[in-house]
């Protein structure tokens, strides 16, 4: 298994139904469907797991009242031992 990017930012993600998120492919969603719960950043020509991104997919899915996403968020952070997760 890939090793997750202990980051701590997770910006610029566009919006749902933007152009640019439309060409992202769909492993980097939650949700890969609906395109809607990123986590995954591009670096260095690959796609790689963010323990950020992961986070603010955990949050927007509790706001959003969508609990399987939200756990679903916990237990691939759990699975690449972000920090967060193990609190």
């Amino acid at each position: 298994m890939a090793k997750a990017m202990q980051d701590r930012t997770w910006k610029n993600v566009p919006p749902v139904n933007s152009p640019k998120r439309e060409d992202w492919p769909s492993h980097v969603f939650l949700k890969p469907g609906e395109r809607k719960y990123p986590y995954k950043k591009y670096v260095n020509g690959q796609w790689k797991v963010s323990c950020a991104g992961l986070l603010a997919a955990m949050r927007r899915a509790i706001m959003n009242g969508e609990q399987s996403i939200a756990a679903k968020a916990r237990a691939l952070a759990q699975r690449y031992k972000c920090k967060w997760a193990s609190k």
